[in-house]
C-alpha cells in the first residue's frame, strides 16, 4: 500500500509573549480554512512576560515566551538561530522535505522575515525551506542572523504576504516592513479593521487564505493552488 503524501509544512512563528498553544488558538480559523497543510508552531526560547493583549482571555496559559532575549535586540540570537535550524531539520526528517512557507505574527513576522532574507542572502546550495512567507501585524526590521549593514538593506524577493491591522498600534512597523523591506512585484498588503490580531471575519480569513494558495500554487509550477 503506498503511503499518502505527506502535507506540506508552514512553520508558524508567535508574537512575543505568547507560546505555541495561543498561536494555535489564534490562527485556528486560518487553519481550518488551508486543511491543505500542517501548521507547525513552535515556542520561542526565551520565558518571558505575557505580551500586548494576552491577558485576562489566555489567563493561565503560560509559559509565555519570545524570540528574543531582550528588548531592542537587532539581531537574531544564536540560540533562536539553533532552534530554528532543528526544526528544519526535523522536518526534513519527517518528510523529506523542509518547510514550504513561514508564518509570523508580530515579533514572529520580524524573525520570519529574518529567515527569508537570511536564505537569500546566503544562497544555500539545495534549499527548499520557506517558498513564501506571510506577516501578520508584523513589527521590524527583519530579525537576521549575522548579517552586514549592506546585506541587511536588501529587500526581500520571496512572494510575502503583509497583513496589517488599521487600528494596531504597530501598524506603521507592518507598513514599513512591506514598503522597506520586500519587493513590491513580490508582496501584496492586506489591511483589516481590527488590532493587534488577526481578524475574525470569514471573508477576511478566507482572503488572506486564498493568497496563502496562490502562493504556494506558484511555488509547485501549478499556478492556482492546491485542491481542498
Amino acid at each position: 500500500m503506498t503511503s499518502p503524501t505527506p502535507k506540506p509544512a508552514i512553520l508558524c512563528l508567535h508574537g512575543g509573549g505568547t507560546n505555541a498553544t495561543i498561536f494555535n488558538v489564534q490562527t485556528i480559523r486560518l487553519q481550518r480554512s488551508l486543511p491543505q497543510f500542517k501548521f507547525i508552531i513552535p515556542n520561542g526560547p526565551f520565558p518571558c512576560l505575557p505580551g500586548p493583549g494576552v491577558l485576562p482571555f489566555f489567563e493561565g496559559c503560560g509559559p509565555f515566551y519570545r524570540w528574543i532575549s531582550e528588548l531592542g535586540e537587532a539581531e537574531m540570537h544564536p540560540k533562536t538561530h539553533d532552534l530554528i535550524r532543528r526544526l528544519e531539520e526535523e522536518q526534513i526528517a519527517k518528510d523529506g522535505q523542509g518547510f514550504v512557507g513561514v508564518l509570523g505574527f508580530s515579533q514572529g513576522a520580524r524573525l520570519a522575515a529574518g529567515l527569508l532574507l537570511g536564505e537569500q542572502v546566503r544562497r544555500r546550495e539545495g534549499e527548499t525551506e520557506y517558498g513564501f512567507g506571510v506577516f501578520l501585524n508584523g513589527t521590524c526590521p527583519p530579525l537576521a542572523y549575522e548579517m552586514g549593514e549592506e546585506e541587511r538593506g536588501q529587500r526581500i524577493k520571496r512572494p510575502v504576504l503583509v497583513v496589517v491591522g488599521k487600528e494596531d498600534p504597530w501598524r506603521e512597523d507592518g507598513r514599513r516592513l512591506y514598503g522597506d523591506h520586500c519587493v513590491g512585484e513580490t508582496a501584496k498588503l492586506f489591511e483589516f479593521e481590527v488590532g493587534h490580531r488577526l481578524p475574525t471575519e470569514g471573508e477576511d480569513t478566507e482572503r488572506i487564505a486564498g493568497e496563502i494558495l496562490r502562493m504556494f500554487g506558484e511555488l509547485e509550477g501549478r499556478g492556482g493552488g492546491v485542491e481542498k
